[in-house]
């Protein structure tokens, strides 16, 4: 079998690689630099550190501020607009998933014709845009590390992928320092993204050996991890685990897509406007009882990752105890289940079919159609 495993940006990792910001910029031969961020890490002061690093190595910088929880594709076109007439050479992302996404489809408009819409038709070609610094400040998405920018067309409630050369980024500095002391909810949030990656990726039919290995380790990292960063937000060492957890897990995606788990997060978040890491962590245990069969011993992997005793079990009874570990997991994390949230059951029937358009559907490792998507959606509401 021959594998096509893609290239990853170069990383900065560790704590205080942040510091060495203006330095890189400007050895990518940048002058005026477009720093895409929320208002959250405005108000932290973690955006005036990294323009400071900008402008003491004599970078013109323009903030762009405006970055909302998944991403809208409206507010990358103002983004895009802004860096086009400010004419600047470098895209600088900075803060979670929401703003290297949004720093992502910003560099896609520098280099390609609006709306960024339409570059959810992955036959349509994207030139590259300029050059790409990303940044996170939360250890969840990993989109650092991929090709990908999750964009929301909010007129049709419908959250898909912009995936191309200018969603690469030039360097990824990945610094946990930007983790420390983050509340309990969105580190379990953040965290169960990272994990969901892991298993998802894990079972992904598009798996490879090189991300099977990144994979499990995603799954380690985290399981071991993200109760002690939840406990306690100030231990450094689980904070950098869980930053090398999110980063690694965006590197095993790249080749191998998460599969029927994301695909209900993406259109479920869509449409009732829920965290992603929360809908990822309610979809994920009901996805792994349901793939049993199809990815026994990929599940396997993923309980060894987890120290979790299945050794002589059936297929079905592998996901089963595997999917109440997870269940277990993300209630002593402290985060809500389906029937807990404002999405009422009988809705998901038009929901379902949604599901299957989403582009991480491709990836599911057994055949599905809607009305098994709406079964699985149902069963949450039992758990």
């Amino acid at each position: 079998m021959i594998y096509d495993i893609k290239p990853t940006p170069p990383i900065l990792f560790g704590y205080g690689a942040s510091e060495q910001t203006g330095v890189k910029v400007k050895e990518l031969g940048c002058k005026k630099v477009l720093v895409v961020h929320g208002k959250v890490i405005k108000r932290t002061g973690i955006a005036d550190k990294i323009i400071g690093s900008l402008e003491r190595e004599g970078l013109e910088v323009i903030a762009f501020d405006k970055v909302t929880p998944d991403p809208p594709a409206a507010m990358i076109e103002e983004g895009a607009a802004l860096a086009k007439s400010e004419g600047v050479d470098a895209i600088v992302g900075l803060g979670g998933g929401s703003a290297l996404d949004a720093a992502k489809g910003i560099n896609v408009l520098m280099g390609n014709p609006s709306p960024i819409i339409q570059y959810f038709d992955k036959s349509i070609p994207l030139k590259p845009g300029k050059v790409l610094v990303l940044i996170p400040t939360t250890a969840g998405t990993g989109s650092e590390a991929n090709a990908i920018s999750v964009v929301s067309d909010t007129d049709a409630n419908v959250k898909s992928g912009v995936i191309g050369p200018p969603c690469v980024a030039s360097l990824a500095i990945v610094d946990p320092t930007f983790t420390v002391g983050l509340p309990a909810e969105i580190t379990a949030i953040t965290g169960m993204d990272a994990f969901a990656h892991g298993v998802e990726a894990l079972t992904s039919i598009a798996a490879n050996p090189v991300s099977d290995i990144l994979a499990e380790r995603v799954i380690k990292l985290v399981y071991e991890n993200l109760p002690k960063a939840v406990q306690d937000p100030d231990d450094r060492e689980a904070r950098a685990n869980l930053s090398l957890a999110a980063m690694i897990a965006g590197m095993a995606f790249n080749d191998a897509p998460p599969q029927l788990g994301h695909a209900i997060a993406h259109t479920l978040g869509a449409v009732y406007h829920v965290s992603h890491g929360i809908l990822c962590s309610i979809a994920l245990p009901v996805v792994i009882e349901y793939i049993a069969d199809a990815a026994p011993d990929k599940l396997k992997i993923a309980a060894g990752a987890m120290g979790v005793k299945v050794d002589g079990l059936s297929a079905a009874e592998t996901g089963k105890v595997l999917a109440d570990t997870v269940r277990e997991f993300t209630k002593n994390l402290g985060l809500p289940v389906m029937k807990s949230l404002n999405i009422a059951k009988e809705s998901l029937e038009a929901v379902a079919p949604q599901v299957l358009k989403d582009d991480c559907a491709f990836f599911i490792p057994k055949e599905t159609d809607a009305a098994t998507v709406l079964k699985l959606l149902h069963q949450t509401y039992l758990l």
